[in-house]
């Protein structure tokens, strides 16, 4: 825990102009049990800026320590987003990701797919914020069928986060139903043509997505990188197999997966 902190401080340092408030409300402050004040905003040293959702530093904690300092989704240098690709965002949250590929270098394009309304307020105000023109949102989750209605579990933390996912909270919790839209329909509605790299976090609905996408979708695809849920009895090593039937190299570190096709430039 100790090391991490100091990670997350030192990353903070080096990247943001406003660390000293981020470490104090989103780490020290919280460390002690302290209600804090409203969220704050990420401001970079680059110019970037990122707001989070209401009532809590999860997206100072955990996705910008992740994204930004740890760097998770560029494994390789293979991964670093380049001038003119086309990325596609799958469980884009507050647009952490988003915001990374969209400043990472000239005229890229990137499709981010969500299906929590809160989220997806605040992942267009990030939009917005940075004046991403070529940042396409769309309000759904990611499903072997469209059309499909799929129950995700909210919770909230004590300081009233909002949270999806498996893991229950302290305070309220609920059930959200949202509306699913398969892999190939998110193509022909984000209109790609080529997905240069694909990023997905979607708490272990993984499987039965990349189960039921056709084999031309995935040839449209260049690249996978993956944070992986082991959940219900589902290994992430089906998903190695998977993504090899489909051509695809793959490696994987703890929780992470990441793939290439061998022709992919």
């Amino acid at each position: 825990m100790r090391f991490i902190q100091y990670e997350l401080l030192r990353g903070s340092i080096r990247l943001l102009r406003n660390w000293r408030e981020m470490f104090l409300y989103g780490v020290l402050l919280r460390k002690l049990g302290m209600r804090v004040r409203p969220t704050a905003v990420l401001r970079f040293r680059s110019g970037l800026e990122i707001e989070m959702v209401p009532g809590g530093y999860g997206g100072y904690t955990i996705l910008f320590q992740d994204i930004f300092i740890r760097r998770d989704y560029q494994p390789t240098p293979e991964f670093v987003v380049r001038d003119g690709w086309t990325v596609l965002d799958i469980g884009a949250n507050m647009g952490f990701f988003t915001c990374q590929a969209a400043s990472s270098a000239k005229d890229v394009r990137v499709v981010a797919v969500e299906p929590m309304g809160p989220y997806i307020k605040v992942l267009r105000a990030n939009i917005k914020r940075n004046h991403f023109q070529q940042v396409t949102v769309i309000q759904a989750a990611a499903a072997p069928r469209s059309g499909s209605k799929i129950p995700l579990t909210v919770w909230y933390t004590k300081f009233g986060e909002l949270k999806v996912g498996t893991r229950l909270g302290n305070g309220r919790q609920s059930t959200e139903i949202v509306t699913g839209l398969s892999m190939a329909d998110i193509f022909e509605k984000g209109q790609i043509q080529v997905c240069n790299l694909l990023k997905v976090d979607i708490e272990g609905a993984e499987y039965e997505l990349f189960e039921a996408t056709a084999s031309h979708v995935w040839e449209r695809i260049d690249r996978v990188v993956m944070e992986t849920h082991e959940l219900h009895g589902r290994r992430a090593s089906e998903l190695v197999q998977l993504l090899m039937q489909y051509g695809f190299s793959v490696s994987t570190r703890g929780s992470l997966l990441w793939a290439t096709r061998s022709l992919a430039v």
